[in-house]
């Protein structure tokens, strides 16, 4: 009699565009037939898990991302002027609705779940039915970067804030085994990375980007009310460097806002792997990424693959006959 096989459920990791890894991770996965019974992300790794649990062939997304350039990502981010956040994410839910329509999470061909952060209260909420643009919507919103959904009398935002890698609801989905995907990077390289490095080796630069600095550079920034041309190229200005090459600019809003978040998040996913470890965890090498670096997919989706390929003997012994 043949053995039954393992339930195997994914985990994939917010990053920005550090989290276009999951699209190699999950080629490499389909090139090898390798089962996925479940998936679970949270705030990136919603997004591209919602897609592949619709079934969406992840050639067909790798295109789109690789065709991102500046503009594109500019445009996609677009501030709006908004209460609760600079980008309101229209384009975010019609990105998503390109790929599934109006599709509800249990019309999806593999069960999924998104995880998002109660904004008022700190809990956990894993969206498991309902529209698919909106959860995603919901977990992507990193706060004061993307406005809150409101779900009922909640208002959601990132669910990196809570569970950045969502092991445990992907257990709890019902998943024997459990494939991670981890596109963070420690926070210390993070800050060398964004024009921080001087003043995180004197140990306080961390400490200091706090609620008050980005409350204080996104008032500045809304406060110029661009028009839509003046807007791209404000954020086109945000990948630059000084005409040398060799000193980056000081650290932009952008910057700022997902270091500030990448401190929680590496703190919270430290103790969440500690105590519900994956049985497989794969980290892509994407840390020479930075937050609006959508247009290097290409190197990301590469790093992807790369680390998954890596692990396939571990990963294939879960459910080889």
């Amino acid at each position: 009699m043949e053995a039954k096989r393992l339930k195997i459920g994914l985990a994939l990791g917010g990053g920005g565009p550090r989290g276009l890894a999951h699209i190699g991770v999950l080629k490499v996965i389909e090139e090898n037939g390798i089962p996925i019974d479940y998936v679970a992300g949270a705030s990136m790794g919603a997004l591209i898990g919602a897609i592949y649990a619709a079934g969406v062939e992840m050639e067909r997304l790798e295109e789109i991302a690789l065709n991102m350039d500046l503009k594109q990502t500019a445009l996609m981010l677009a501030p709006t002027i908004a209460r609760s956040g600079l980008i309101e994410g229209r384009r975010v839910r019609e990105f998503v609705k390109s790929f599934v329509g109006d599709a509800n999470i249990e019309e999806l061909k593999i069960p999924f779940a998104a995880v998002a952060t109660d904004i008022n209260t700190g809990e956990e909420m894993v969206i498991d039915r309902g529209s698919v643009a909106e959860a995603v919507r919901a977990s992507i919103s990193v706060p004061g970067v993307f406005t809150p959904v409101r779900l009922g009398e909640r208002f959601l935002v990132d669910g990196g804030l809570v569970n950045p890698v969502p092991v445990s609801v992907v257990r709890e989905m019902g998943a024997e085994v459990v494939i991670a995907v981890n596109v963070m990077v420690s926070v210390g390289k993070n800050a060398q990375r964004m024009g921080m490095g001087s003043e995180a080796k004197g140990g306080s630069s961390l400490g200091k980007i706090n609620s008050r600095i980005v409350n204080s550079r996104i008032a500045k920034y809304i406060q110029s009310k661009a028009r839509q041309t003046e807007i791209v190229a404000r954020i086109s200005d945000l990948f630059a460097r000084d005409r040398s090459g060799k000193k980056p600019l000081s650290p932009s809003i952008f910057d700022v806002i997902f270091q500030t978040i990448s401190i929680m998040e590496n703190e919270i996913l430290a103790a969440r792997l500690k105590d519900n470890p994956p049985d497989i965890l794969i980290n892509p090498e994407v840390g020479f990424l930075k937050p609006l670096e959508y247009y290097r997919a290409k190197e990301a989706i590469w790093a992807g693959e790369q680390a998954t390929r890596d692990l396939l003997p571990e990963i294939s012994r879960f459910f080889a006959g």
